[in-house]
Formats: C-alpha cells, structure tokens, sequence
C-alpha cells in the first residue's frame, strides 16, 4: 500500500505545491481545502500528472469543529503525513461556527482537533509525522496562551489583525513543540516537526499586495521547507524547518524564537485549546 497524506488548504499555494511535492515521491494523497470548485480543480490537476497514485478531495472548513471531527471520523486510512498547511492571514475580524476568532480557529484550533482526531490512525502508520505551519512573524506573536478568552478573541474591539496572526503562527510552533514533546514522554514515535516558507507569495496575500512583491520567493519555493519536514531522512521530531536566509533560500533546521522554546507557555496553550474544543489526547 502507497504512504497516505493529509494535507490541508491544498487546493492552492503552499499546500497544493506541497502536493504535487508529495504525489511525485508516490503518496496518495486526501486533499482538503473549503473551497470545492478549486480543490476539485487541484485534485484533477494532480491526478492527471500522477496517474499511479489516488486522489482524493474533500471540502472542510477547517475552522468549524464539527466539520473537522466529522472529516476525522471518516478517515479509514493510515495516515502517514498529516501537514496542517491551512491559514488565515489578516482577514476582517470575523467568528466560526463555534465563536472563535477565524485566524486562530483555522491556524490553530481546527489543526488541535484534525491532530487529535486522526491520532488512531497517525498511529497506524510507520514513521508517521505530523508537519505543523509556522510563520517568520511568530517572532511577534506574544500572548497570554493560558487564557481561554484570549485565546477565543471573541472581542472585537480587542481585534488586531496582524498581531492575531502572528498570535496564531506562534501557537503553532507551540503546538508542535509541545506534541512533540508529550510524544516524547510517552515513548511513541510519530514526529512533530514545525515548518515556516520564508517570504513566498501565496493565496493570502491576494488582498494584501506590495510593492516588493517581485522580490519574493514564488509557492513552490516557499513549499520547500514543508516539503522538506515530511520526507527529510534526517528529520527528527521537534525539529523546526526554514529558509536559509529566514526569507528566501532553501530550507534548514532553525531555533525559532526564545519565546518559541518556553514550555511553560506550550503547555499553557495546550489546556487551553483542550478547554476550548472539548478535545483531548496525550494529556
């Protein structure tokens, strides 16, 4: 049987680059992305180029909780790689199903469940990892991760689009590290490995163009690191992946920021997301 991943916001960007990626190195792949017309176009895309392997999309708001544990459910696959690429990036304050901020709920909370959810079967699967998207802007993200109401946003008038962001992609890496580090304690042997592109033009800068756009690394560049953190031979859990020169170049092992190594904060974050999903594994 061919290695299985899930990749979230596959449909374009990162995430289909990530795809392509991986259906070339013989993964069949599930594909879930939101918006059905363009994953539907994705999945033909690839399929067409790698007739050898099986595609399969499915249409998940990954920032609904019920949506992704339904999804999780259903899944009767081993699942090899589980990269949790989906994002938000500075939309209009805005909440989910459940009443959470939609940046947290997407980058964050919705991969918290999708994770634990699909646990049985990561654990199914030999060498199994579990790739978790970071950002170069964790380096401002700064929060009080034990606070469910803070992590929740519901407040719009506490609303900060950009300092969400880098919220979120901070709660990332700590997600990771802090996975990896429960993994750890209890002897399995599924990787947690974090991932950030650098500076690449995707899907989320449509509404926020710049003039310095050109110089950026294009998706597939960007895609590298991801990439590069589910099939690397030498990559070991907890390890962190990105450009080189932080925004471009290829990818590297990388420290991150101090604050992205505190385990206190990790584990803060970790109860929090529990309380605030109702989901619980590795405690």
């Amino acid at each position: 049987m061919k290695p299985h991943a899930i990749i979230t916001g596959a449909s374009s960007g990162l995430g289909l680059e990530s795809a392509l990626a991986l259906a070339a190195h013989g993964y069949d792949l599930t594909l879930v992305a939101r918006g059905e017309n363009r994953l539907l176009a994705a999945a033909k895309q690839i399929q067409i180029a790698n007739p050898e392997i099986a595609v399969t999309p499915e249409v998940l708001d990954i920032s609904d909780l019920d949506q992704v544990q339904a999804f999780a459910n259903s899944c009767a696959r081993p699942v090899d790689v589980l990269m949790n690429n989906a994002g938000l990036m500075g939309p209009d304050f805005k909440l989910s199903k459940q009443g959470i901020e939609t940046q947290m709920a997407t980058n964050h909370l919705g991969h918290f469940v999708l994770t634990a959810k699909l646990w049985g079967k990561l654990n199914e699967a030999e060498n199994a990892r579990v790739i978790s998207l970071s950002s170069v802007v964790h380096r401002k993200g700064n929060f009080d991760a034990g606070d469910i109401e803070v992590l929740r946003g519901a407040n719009q008038n506490q609303y900060n689009r950009w300092q969400r962001y880098a919220d979120s992609k901070l709660a990332c890496l700590w997600f990771a590290r802090e996975l990896h580090g429960r993994i750890t304690a209890e002897g399995g042997q599924i990787k947690s490995v974090a991932a950030h592109p650098g500076w690449a033009i995707t899907g989320l800068q449509e509404n926020f163009p710049h003039v310095l756009d050109p110089l950026a690394q294009t998706a597939k560049q960007g895609a590298r690191s991801q990439v590069y953190a589910a099939l690397g031979s030498e990559i070991q859990g907890g390890d962190f992946v990105g450009p080189s020169l932080e925004l471009w170049g290829k990818p590297k092992k990388i420290a991150g920021l101090k604050r992205s190594q505190d385990r206190t904060r990790m584990q803060a974050l970790w109860a929090a997301s529990e309380a605030i999903t109702g989901v619980k594994f590795l405690s």
